[in-house]
């Protein structure tokens, strides 16, 4: 009995061996599935301005492998990542174009810039804005709360980190001075800057920020990114409150940063401040959306999300624009239906 159950199982074994040596296979296709989304204008913007000139691949599109596991992040807004590149374009990567020179952001620019639309929360409350890994790779948060037309906030929560990261990079490629690591050496809390909540706690140990106390290589790091974002009374405003030991701490550390930055880089920190300040403030006057990039296209995922988008901005834009004529000619303005929208317009008569 067991002979014939050996007899059966390797005649069927033959046989499957058999039929799989016969099956025709076409092993030019994968059993994944390797479709990509096609290209909208916009990413053939992104390839022409961002991968071909810098060597830089703008991800916009949230994938788990670029993705921080520990926090609960979501994607970025398809406008407002269209937006953002724009803005990193002009205040971030063209300033050092101006100051250094193609070749040298060609040379150190990132080779991916992350987006991720929410915020990514630290476990002790406190919010991470952007983070440099290897000289290759800079996340940045919170794209979903863009709005330029707000020159401060964007400074706060985007132009400083652009620049915040990017001095990372090229600390991670050339270190700076660590006689700088001595200057405030007894007063750095990694676990507990976010405690020192007022401008006299940190400035007078010496910190430009509050962040600038968790160590040292964030410490000359905020020095240099509040130094070219800063304005002019921010800046006097933390060395007023610093006092006389915190302003000398304050001017010792400006000094190392400025020499590194120059013979090290060959960039004069005045010029790059100047040019950073002038674009930070050219950036509401820009056409931040391309004609060509709007409606995208109708097979895309966003498609439907990004025309609500664009009809909102239209609506926003008539609506404060039919307010500013009722104030002028409050007689002549009525309200009427449109596409089932209600929508204030003058009555030009």
């Amino acid at each position: 009995m067991n002979k014939l159950i050996y007899i059966l199982m390797g005649i069927a074994i033959a046989m499957l061996l058999f039929s799989c040596d016969e099956e025709d296979l076409d092993r030019s296709k994968s059993i994944f599935n390797t479709s990509s989304e096609p290209k909208s204008e916009f990413d053939k913007w992104l390839t022409t301005n961002y991968v071909e000139t810098y060597n830089i691949d703008y991800k916009y599109r949230l994938e788990d492998i670029e993705s921080d596991f520990s926090k609960n992040l979501a994607p970025a807004d398809l406008l407002q990542s269209m937006r953002l590149a724009k803005i990193i374009k002009h205040v971030w990567l063209e300033a050092y174009v101006e100051v250094a020179g193609i070749d040298f952001m060609r040379k150190h620019a990132p080779a991916i810039l992350h987006i991720v639309g929410s915020a990514a929360w630290n476990g002790d409350g406190t919010i991470t804005l952007g983070t440099a890994e290897g000289g290759l790779k800079i996340t940045l948060y919170m794209t979903n709360w863009l709005n330029p037309k707000d020159i401060e906030n964007m400074n706060k929560w985007f132009f400083k980190t652009m620049h915040h990261e990017f001095t990372h990079i090229l600390q991670q490629d050339i270190n700076y001075p660590q006689e700088y690591n001595l200057i405030s050496a007894e007063d750095y809390r990694p676990s507990g800057w976010h405690n020192r909540h007022e401008l006299a706690d940190y400035a007078s140990l010496g910190f430009i920020t509050d962040y600038a106390g968790s160590m040292p290589v964030e410490d000359i790091t905020e020095v240099t990114c509040c130094y070219v974002t800063f304005t002019d009374e921010e800046w006097n405003a933390v060395f007023e409150a610093a006092g006389e030991q915190g302003r000398a701490k304050l001017n010792q550390k400006v000094g190392i940063m400025k020499q590194y930055m120059l013979e090290v880089w060959k960039i004069d920190m005045d010029r790059l401040k100047a040019v950073v300040r002038r674009r930070m403030n050219e950036v509401i006057q820009m056409e931040l959306l391309e004609p060509e990039w709007l409606p995208v296209p109708a097979n895309s995922r966003a498609t439907t999300k990004a025309a609500f988008q664009l009809l909102e901005e239209q609506l926003r834009g008539q609506w404060a624009h039919a307010l500013e004529e009722m104030d002028q000619h409050p007689d002549h303005c009525h309200i009427h239906n449109a596409n089932l929208i209600n929508i204030l317009q003058y009555d030009n008569k």
